[in-house]
């Protein structure tokens, strides 16, 4: 690189319009990657639900992403104030001692350096779902989208509303903390099944009503003021819209992959497509969508001062 090129660059660097290109650059590749770090977790988890029925979902939320862009030059610059002179003197003994001098006159020339340095950094920051109910929601999400929801009879496949009836029995909604009073309405669920053969008995469920609101609550309640709450699931939450290569037929697309999984969905809606009894036909390709929106809710706590969403903390209610 010749000198002339140095001094270009670090002219450019110098100017405030290099570094604030550099960071808008980085600031947004940051931003891109956002959506396939969610995109491969959810395909990890996925995949995860389909092998391992004991499976405990592994989830982050990215709160905060940072980029820094760091731009630095160090010139030198170097000007003789005239030439260089050097002088030798050399002695000589014998019968005829002597002495003999030298000078050198070098030609004095300028000279400049230049150190360019040009840094930057980009990370995330990462919050781990860890509070029981959050990966509960999670493994149940899981559960529901890939169609492999425990139930008493394995080979059997669950129909559209026996799944729904048993989704809202596993979901453990988000709830204020229950004591000594709360915000959470409270209704009952009847036909839950817990882990042992007994008589079914009523479940009572304590919920945010903030989560049971909007186009994406995953369990909704249309009315708050009824005397009988009717909580039902989104219908935009699928069952069953994950599909492996072993089930690809006909109209069906491939989504993305996980190691030596691959996820397929419906491409066309009541195109030729596996479906569940009693399910109506639907697009694929917007439920997964829709999905991945679910997954950021299911991963919201209520926040902390009793009104609206966090991404982080940890939070302990009661049904009992």
């Amino acid at each position: 690189m010749s000198i002339r090129h140095i001094v270009c660059v670090g002219i450019c660097l110098l100017a405030s319009a290099c570094a604030s290109t550099q960071l808008n650059y980085n600031t947004a590749d940051l931003a891109s990657s956002l959506n396939s770090l969610q995109k491969r977790q959810i395909f990890f988890n996925l995949s995860q639900a389909i092998a391992d029925p004991e499976f405990v979902p592994s989830q982050v939320t990215i709160s905060i992403g940072v980029a820094q862009t760091a731009n630095s030059v160090s010139p030198t610059i170097s000007v003789p104030l005239g030439p260089s002179l050097a002088s030798a003197t050399r002695f000589t003994n014998g019968a005829r001692p002597n002495v003999q001098s030298t000078s050198t006159v070098g030609a004095a020339s300028p000279s400049l350096g230049l150190q360019v340095t040009d840094a930057w950094n980009q990370s995330w920051t990462m919050v781990p779902a860890n509070s029981s109910n959050q990966l509960g929601r999670l493994r149940t999400l899981y559960q529901y989208a890939t169609g492999t929801l425990p139930h008493s009879d394995a080979n059997t496949a669950l129909s559209q509303e026996e799944a729904e009836k048993q989704f809202l029995c596993e979901y453990p909604l988000q709830a204020q903390a229950v004591s000594p009073q709360s915000g959470n309405v409270i209704f009952k669920l009847y036909g839950c099944r817990d882990n042992h053969a007994g008589p079914l008995r009523p479940r009572v469920i304590h919920a945010d009503p903030t989560f049971t609101q909007g186009p994406n609550c995953i369990v909704c309640i249309d009315d708050l003021n009824a005397s009988n709450l009717r909580p039902y699931v989104n219908p935009n939450l699928k069952y069953h819209f994950i599909r492996t290569a072993d089930e690809k037929t006909g109209d069906l697309v491939k989504v993305g992959s996980y190691e030596t999984t691959t996820f397929y969905v419906c491409g066309v809606a009541g195109g030729r497509c596996p479906a569940v009894p009693g399910q109506a036909p639907f697009d694929g390709r917007k439920a997964f969508s829709d999905f991945i929106l679910f997954v950021y809710e299911a991963m919201s706590i209520p926040s902390a001062t009793g009104s609206g969403r966090s991404t982080g903390g940890s939070f302990v209610y009661s049904v009992r």
